[in-house]
């Protein structure tokens, strides 16, 4: 039965439902001629009538509202005709109720499927004798209760179906968030490289330079030396062009700026401030040069927070403080703007930060601010010691 069954489920519904009103349509005429005796009215005519009732499944998936008014009309005619004993029409007008709960995507249309059958079962008392209380009842609550189970079943099913696309709608934004946050952090790990490559170039172009001055110092003198002196200045020329390729693969189209530093953040708070914003600078404590990778790092701190501030926090004021420690290097960037939520404003370009400053074993935090409206991003980043002044 198994098989049968997941057969017949594997068939077109309309194959379906045409083979369920014509068996129905069959057994009902059958039932009309076995019964001639008993079958009030027109015979032709009680044929037709329950062939309208019978035949109407044929579109109970695709015009359920449509299916129950047919077989409603088809039932207020049969039942004006007179007595026709036959079971199949009933059965076809709970089935076409049982479609208009089940197939129906409005509470309303439903509710006018069921309406119109119980109106057609309640002209039966009119036309017939010696009906009692109770049959009345019974033909307007055998639909009632077969729309009603049919009707929580298709809503208990809708609200299934809304929880599932719900869930693989969540399950699509988390990915889509898990796919951002990658492509943030690589994009910034690609940004890092390229600094590094300059950073780095530099160098090595220095300790060739140095290299190179110290082989013609020795003039042949140490031949030793001279030779160890040809192997760093052949294995740095080396790196260098390394480096350069590395660079080539690492660049994208337009993305010819160097590292930044420190000391370009004047440029970058003063254009904002040409363009209408209202943004200030401190720089303050022990003012040194730091290692460019850190001062690269500082400076798209603050570029990425600005242009948080800028996007979020419209017309706010923008604070950008610089602090130089002994052993640490503080950076932050506050506004006082109404601003955005929380998981608005930590979006993509706060993950790639965090992902610089982890790497250079620094400490970031980001989020609302505590002393009144505003977002504020504060990082620390250890850095070298300053040297002791010479005596």
């Amino acid at each position: 039965m198994s098989g049968v069954g997941a057969r017949w489920r594997a068939l077109p519904t309309w194959i379906r439902d045409g083979l369920l009103a014509l068996v129905l349509t069959v057994t009902g005429q059958g039932e009309l001629i076995l019964l001639a005796d008993e079958v009030s009215g027109s015979r032709p005519l009680q044929h037709l009538a329950f062939a309208v009732m019978t035949g109407s499944l044929v579109l109970r998936r695709v015009r359920p509202v449509a299916t129950a008014v047919t077989a409603a009309a088809g039932l207020s005619f049969q039942t004006l005709l007179g007595e026709a004993p036959a079971v199949s029409g009933f059965a076809a007008v709970l089935i076409a109720v049982y479609s208009a709960a089940q197939y129906t995507d409005r509470r309303r249309d439903a509710v006018l499927g069921l309406l119109v059958v119980v109106a057609a079962v309640e002209i039966y008392p009119f036309v017939a004798d010696d009906v009692s209380v109770a049959d009345e009842i019974a033909n307007a609550v055998i639909p009632t209760v077969v729309w009603v189970f049919a009707r929580l079943a298709r809503e208990r099913l809708d609200r299934a179906v809304s929880a599932e696309l719900e869930a693989v709608a969540a399950r699509a934004r988390v990915r889509e968030a898990e796919l951002g946050r990658a492509a943030a952090v690589a994009a910034e790990r690609r940004r890092i490289a390229r600094e590094m490559h300059d950073v780095v170039g530099h160098g090595i172009t220095l300790m060739l330079l140095h290299a190179d001055a110290a082989q013609a110092g020795l003039a042949g003198r140490e031949p030793a030396a001279a030779r160890a002196l040809d192997v760093v200045l052949t294995s740095g020329r080396s790196a260098l062009d390394d480096l350069h390729r590395l660079l080539r693969v690492l660049r994208d189209d337009g993305d010819d700026d160097g590292p930044g530093t420190i000391a370009a953040l004047g440029g970058l708070v003063s254009a904002a401030a040409a363009a209408g914003r209202d943004v200030t600078l401190t720089v303050d404590g022990s003012v040194r040069p730091l290692p460019a990778a850190v001062e690269a790092t500082a400076y798209r701190i603050v570029q990425e927070s600005l242009t948080n501030a800028f996007r979020y926090a419209p017309g706010a004021h923008v604070r950008v403080t610089v602090l130089f420690f002994p052993h640490l290097l503080t950076v932050e960037v506050a506004d006082d703007g109404p601003g955005s939520s929380g998981s608005e404003r930590a979006g993509f370009g706060l993950v790639g930060l965090r992902e610089r400053v982890a790497l250079f074993d620094g400490r970031m935090t980001a989020g609302q601010r505590t002393d009144g409206p505003g977002w504020i991003t504060e990082v620390e980043l250890p850095v070298p010691a300053p040297e002791p002044a010479r005596a």
